[in-house]
């Protein structure tokens, strides 16, 4: 019993070790930053996650053996940052390719969209990234995702997203459009519904006869005004999800 005891504690205590090591925050397989470093940002990160609730992953890698970024970004996600109890995210960053990649869960995703948040992001830190700062980078990069959450909690929406009750611009000019549209219908209708008056057919049916004696019959053209316009392609470019199991994200080169 005693040995049966002293095994089952000695699997818990592998176990509890093995998942120390999976949620460490700042992953540095290039070798790129100082352990003091290191110590900073995860000192930072777990601040934000505490604030948050939820589960903040950087790592980089000398090169992903050839992965899609994509697939290897997700995959980092959910096998070391998917229990946060709000979301997770994670940057990875291939030194090799000079490539990152972001990837949110599906709670994540609702509170940093793929829209607004990721191209937010990829504003605060990837300057520094081509510059080599890589502290730097990394630091801007936890910074912009604690300023998107606390909006989210502050607005009740996401960064880009309207609040409740705001008006759309776009739809305010529509209306307006529409309503000056239906008033010239209505203004049309209502004259030509006059018993009155009515549209003359030429224009000298607003002469009255024998005032007016033309002694001469001769057209001038004055002037041509063309505009020309170029014809649009019509070509899009199409969005598309992040990946498979309702992850977000988004990356680009460096």
């Amino acid at each position: 019993m005693k040995k049966f005891l002293s095994l089952l504690a000695l699997i818990l205590l592998i176990t509890f070790s093995a998942s120390a090591a999976q949620i460490s925050s700042v992953t540095d397989k290039a070798g790129l930053l100082k352990p003091t470093e290191i110590e900073l940002l995860n000192q930072r990160i777990r601040k934000v996650e505490q604030a948050h609730k939820i589960k903040i992953g950087v790592a980089f890698m000398k090169n992903i053996g050839g992965r899609d970024m994509i697939t290897a970004s997700n995959d980092f996600l959910d096998q070391n940052f998917s229990n946060g109890m709000n979301g997770g995210i994670v940057l990875l960053v291939d030194m090799k390719n000079r490539k990152y990649e972001m990837s949110t869960d599906r709670r994540m995703v609702e509170r940093i969209t793929d829209t607004d948040g990721i191209p937010f992001l990829k504003d605060k830190f990837q300057s520094e990234l081509s510059a080599g700062n890589y502290y730097g980078a990394i630091n801007n990069f936890v910074e912009g995702v604690d300023e998107l959450l606390t909006y989210c909690e502050t607005n009740g929406v996401a960064y880009g997203q309207r609040k409740p009750g705001e008006i759309d611009p776009i739809a305010a000019v529509v209306a307006a459009v529409t309503a000056v549209i239906l008033g010239v219908f209505i203004r049309s209708w209502l004259i030509g519904a006059m018993s009155n008056i009515h549209h003359a057919m030429e224009a000298i049916d607003y002469l009255k006869k024998n005032t007016v004696k033309l002694t001469e019959n001769r057209d001038t053209f004055l002037f041509m005004n063309v505009q020309r316009r170029a014809k649009s392609s019509g070509s899009r470019r199409g969005g598309g999800s992040h990946g498979g199991g309702g992850h977000g994200g988004g990356g680009g080169s460096f």
